[in-house]
């Protein structure tokens, strides 16, 4: 049931939009199967730490290994030089199970899109491991006192709780990958092995309650959660809470009996491990090879195939490696192969991503940055510091991005862009086609007068009689996304274009860019073994996406003479489609921002369309 919840989840997030509770699940499950085994092996005086850890190798180790090999293969010939280093750190990460730890230092505004990351799901194998690294010894040294061993599970999951909800509050990326607020998730389920395994057995009205209780748990959690909401948080216990009380019922439970014992779950259950491991890589290649999202077909079929694989992988690796003879040296070749597929992807992180020396799968196609590192070093390169008396400081600035500055060191501001981080991408451009004026940019967020911080802004920009003219460039679909009940946007923004008119200065608004979902590298790079780059869309797209503001956009400007609408939108489309590159060069780094190529392109355009902003 849970890898069911977690594949459903990752084919079809639009349907199963809470199926990611499937790890929450599993975990539960997890604690309570191996933490059965160690007590069972404790109470006969058999527990071995060689043992239990071979055990662990010969369960876990074959599968990853044949999982991360066929990554690096796979990913060698769909895979730019830059995403091929990434693997390479993040095969290395899932081989040392610190997938989590990777991920965590990853987060962030500009951090790759997820959906585009192969070893993504490692995070929570990453997890169940580091806590089976200490979990064994903390039983085995509360042992030594002869008391039980169920309290040290359940205060250790308070405790763990604790954290979590605190984390949940204060650091939601944190709170998600960090195992010390996670792993009482698993210690629910330890601590139902070592107190009451079997309470409930003989038990049927009891018994069936429970598992009632826990289905419907389940049930709503899959309903009501989705991952817009601060998760894990106190949703986790919902879902993990259940899983727990479906344990606790037993075998004769009618839900355990009937339902869960039905086919084909039995059949996935013996596959659920390998079958975590296959899905999500095959997906994230074939949005690799198809450039972007995937219709159901093509989903089923991949489902389809990491069942077969999933199975293959269970009878031909997993079974005989678990079962067969000689455990000694199985163990060994084993923790071997997983130790040199880790070496191997650390190598080639190191040494800028080839698996195979000298030869390269992927060809440039159009020149251009596609990192938001490359760009923002060029950009801390080429701008001062921007003046201190217009624009207050960010208290929650995004880690790497700079929020402000402009072309002139110690010059007043003459024209000035506001926004978030599309007005950051524009400035570079704005910059170059200026070069007589002092450009500034304030890239803090939605720039309205409605928000604090930039009504101090909006206050000391209207003081300054150097600044001439302001552009107001934020990317306006975010805004919608986040209007609360009452708010307006055309509204929003006439108060905002007013204030700054009866300032005397000239107002600016721009309609964004168009947003892809082709991935950028596939518009940098083409396969030489008949993989296509792609970097168009039809522009349809981009009109539906104008439609959500551009109305309010246009009313606005009508409201308010001397306001302009300069239509940046349509600068990337032609004959119906919009590209992310133009004459060999591609003007992207990401779905919706512009590169070094992109930003000069659009700041040509638009001291095209307003020359005054020369004057």
């Amino acid at each position: 049931m849970a890898v069911a919840c977690v594949v459903a989840y990752h084919y079809f997030p639009g349907t199963a939009q809470g199926g990611f509770i499937g790890v929450d699940i599993f975990f539960a499950i997890s604690g309570f199967l191996i933490t059965s085994l160690i007590a069972e092996a404790m109470e006969g005086g058999r527990f071995s730490f060689r043992d239990f850890y071979a055990r662990r190798v010969r369960r876990i180790f074959p599968a990853l290994a044949v999982t991360l090999a066929f990554c690096l293969v796979v990913g060698a010939f769909l895979l730019d030089v830059s995403e091929y280093r990434a693997l390479g750190l993040h095969v290395a990460a899932g081989a040392g199970f610190l997938s989590n730890a990777l991920l965590w230092s990853e987060a962030g505004y500009f951090d790759e899109a997820a959906g585009y990351k192969p070893l993504l799901h490692l995070w929570s194998l990453a997890i169940e491991e580091q806590f089976y690294l200490l979990w064994p010894a903390a039983l085995f040294l509360w042992a030594q006192f002869r008391r039980p061993l169920w309290p040290l599970a359940a205060a250790v999951a308070v405790a763990s709780f604790a954290f979590n909800l605190y984390l949940s509050a204060v650091d939601q990326v944190a709170d998600f990958y960090f195992i010390f607020s996670r792993i009482w998730e698993l210690l629910l389920g330890a601590a139902l092995a070592l107190a009451a395994p079997v309470a409930l057995h003989g038990r049927p009205r009891v018994a069936n309650g429970a598992a009632a209780i826990g289905s419907a748990l389940i049930v709503a959690s899959l309903l009501m959660t989705n991952a817009d909401q601060p998760f894990p948080g106190w949703r986790a216990a919902v879902p993990t809470l259940g899983a727990t009380l479906l344990i606790a019922a037993g075998p004769e439970a009618f839900v355990n009996a009937r339902v869960l014992s039905a086919r084909p779950m039995p059949a996935i259950g013996r596959i659920s491990y390998p079958l975590y491991l296959w899905h999500w890589p095959l997906l994230v290649f074939a949005r690799y090879a198809e450039g972007g999202g995937l219709g159901p077909p093509l989903r089923w079929a991949l489902i389809a195939i990491s069942i077969g694989l999933s199975q293959a992988t269970y009878v031909c690796v997993e079974m005989p490696i678990r079962l067969g003879g000689r455990r000694a040296a199985r163990t060994a070749y084993a923790a071997v192969a997983i130790a040199a597929l880790g070496l191997v992807g650390l190598r080639d992180f190191r040494d800028g991503g080839v698996l195979f020396p000298g030869l390269s799968f992927v060809r440039v196609v159009n020149q251009g940055d596609i990192s938001f590192s490359e760009y923002s070093q060029y950009l801390a390169a080429h701008v001062a510091p921007c003046d201190v008396t217009a624009f207050p400081p960010m208290a929650d600035q995004p880690p790497n991005m700079l929020t402000c500055g402009q072309s002139k060191a110690g010059a007043p501001p003459e024209v000035v862009i506001l926004g978030d981080s599309h007005s950051f991408h524009l400035y570079l451009g704005l910059a170059e086609a200026l070069p007589a004026r002092n450009v500034a940019f304030y890239a803090a967020g939605m720039p309205s007068l409605e928000d604090p911080l930039f009504a101090q802004v909006y206050a000391a920009l209207a003081a300054k009689a150097s600044v001439k003219a302001i552009i107001l460039s934020p990317a306006w679909a975010v805004r919608l996304s986040h209007l609360r009940p009452g708010e307006n946007l055309r509204e929003e923004f006439d108060r905002s274009a007013r204030f700054l008119l009866a300032a005397g200065k000239r107002v600016y608004f721009l309609n964004d860019v168009p947003y892809f979902s082709v991935r950028v590298g596939r518009c940098k790079f083409a396969g030489r073994f008949g993989l296509a780059n792609r970097c168009d869309e039809d522009q349809s797209e981009l009109e539906r996406q104008l439609a959500a503001y551009a109305g309010d956009l246009a009313a606005v400007v009508a409201a308010n003479p001397g306001a302009r609408l300069i239509d940046t939108a349509h600068t990337f489309c032609a004959g119906g489609r919009c590209s992310m590159a133009a004459d060999g060069k591609l003007l992207y780094r990401d779905g919706n921002h512009l590169n070094l190529n992109g930003t000069r392109v659009l700041g040509a355009k638009i001291v095209a369309a307003a020359p005054e902003l020369a004057e």
